[in-house]
């Protein structure tokens, strides 16, 4: 199992015979896109671990060539074990995306169903954020964009921390 797989795989004390074993994956943005969600709750650690490594060495990737190999391979493991559990499901989530130019709108039913299979095969679920239940923009009538923004206005509005800014005492301007 990948996650497994990723706490085997730490940063120290690892050959390099060992971190060439998948030394590119290859893979293409549908796929890379369909899992994405779940490619991030599995391989955080691995991430995050690369993400400190390139902040901490100025931001030169030859200094975090190790990080950046387990990154890899957590993610050709994640991968191997979607194509193994959840492969149909993937798949067909995978073709429409490809199909509707990347856009999740005409694939929902086949994100949840991927999504359902990750969940009981995998235990994997996909983080949702708050933009995932809104309409897209594009798809909005103009009255619907603006009763949107109007809510979301009243929203920050009401917000305590906005409250606490707006009270302080302005100061007067001199003329």
């Amino acid at each position: 199992e990948y996650k497994s797989y990723l706490s085997i795989m730490s940063c120290k004390d690892i050959s390099w015979e060992e971190l060439d074993q998948y030394k590119d994956y290859d893979i293409t943005s549908a796929p890379l896109l369909a899992g994405a969600d779940h490619l991030q709750t599995a391989c955080r650690d691995a991430n995050d671990r690369y993400m400190l490594c390139r902040h901490d060495s100025g931001a030169d990737p030859r200094k975090c060539l190790r990080e950046g190999q387990v990154v890899t391979n957590c993610t050709k493991a994640f991968f191997d074990e979607v194509y193994k559990k959840c492969n149909e499901p993937f798949l067909r989530f995978t073709v429409c995306l490809d199909n509707n130019k990347k856009e999740f709108d005409g694939c929902r039913e086949r994100m949840v169903e991927f999504d359902k299979c990750m969940l009981e095969k995998m235990n994997s679920s996909r983080e949702w954020t708050w933009f995932m239940d809104k309409k897209p923009p594009y798809t909005q009538t103009w009255g619907e964009s603006f009763r949107e923004l109007g809510h979301d206005l009243k929203n920050i509005m009401l917000h305590n921390s906005f409250k606490s800014r707006a009270s302080y005492p302005v100061k007067p301007t001199q003329e």
